[in-house]
C-alpha cells in the first residue's frame, strides 16, 4: 500500500496486499518514511475490473477500520477513489464516509456482497478534479514486491515493511510470483524426454 505523494498530500494505494478485486487484506501498519512526515493522508485507491453503481460495502468497512485505527485519517478529508477499468476506458469516482457509514463500517463483520444494515446513506460522492499541475512520486516496499496474490501465505496483517522511492512493479512481474518461475526453470532443466504432440 505505497503512498503516492501529490503536493504535500499522500494517497495510499491497495498495494502491500492480498485479496481479490472485491476485498483486500492490508497490513495494520501504515506506511512510515521520513518523506511522509509532513504530509497528511488523503485516502486510498481501489482498482476494480468494472464500475459499480455504489461504493462497495467492503470499501466502507475497510475505510472505517483504517480511520478508526489511525487518528491522522480525518473523516472529512480522507476519501476512497475507485478506479474502474471499463472496456476502452478508465472511470474514477471519489467517495467519503458519512458519520453513520463510519459507525456501520467499524461494527460490520459481514464480508458478503450484501451485508445486513448496509445503506447508500453510508457514503457520499465527492468532487474530484484531475490536474497535471501537481507532481508526485511513488514509494514501494523496500523488498520491492507489493503483490501477494500469488504468494498469499507470506502476507500477514502484522507484517512490517520499509519503504523506498521507486516505481511499483507491474502486477504480473516475476518478483511477485517466484514459485511460478522456479517451476518454469525446473521444467526447462529436466532431463526427461518430452513427446512433441505437434510433430
Amino acid at each position: 500500500n505505497p503512498p503516492l505523494r501529490l503536493g504535500g498530500k499522500q494517497w495510499y494505494q491497495r498495494r502491500v496486499r492480498g485479496g481479490t478485486h472485491q476485498n483486500v487484506h492490508l497490513p495494520a501498519m501504515l506506511p512510515n518514511h521520513e518523506y511522509l512526515k509532513e504530509m497528511e493522508p488523503l485516502g486510498w485507491v481501489h482498482t476494480q475490473p468494472n464500475e459499480l453503481p455504489q461504493l462497495a460495502p467492503q470499501d466502507v468497512t475497510m475505510h472505517a477500520k483504517i480511520m478508526g485505527e489511525n487518528m491522522s485519517w480525518d473523516g472529512e478529508k480522507t476519501i476512497i477513489i475507485t478506479c474502474s477499468f471499463t472496456p476502452g476506458s478508465c472511470s474514477l469516482t471519489a467517495y467519503k464516509l458519512t458519520p453513520t457509514g463510519y459507525d456501520w463500517g467499524r461494527q460490520n463483520k459481514d464480508t458478503s456482497n450484501n451485508p445486513h444494515g448496509y445503506l447508500p446513506s453510508h457514503y457520499e460522492k465527492v468532487q474530484m478534479l484531475l490536474s497535471d499541475r501537481f507532481l508526485g512520486f511513488f514509494m514501494v516496499p523496500a523488498e520491492s514486491s507489493w503483490n501477494y496474490n500469488f504468494m498469499g501465505v507470506r502476507h500477514s496483517s502484522t507484517m512490517k515493511y520499509d519503504l523506498e522511492l521507486a516505481t511499483p512493479k507491474e502486477f504480473y512481474h516475476e518478483l511477485h510470483r517466484p514459485a511460478h518461475f522456479l517451476n518454469f526453470s525446473s521444467m526447462e532443466n529436466a532431463d526427461a524426454d518430452y513427446e512433441d504432440k505437434f510433430a
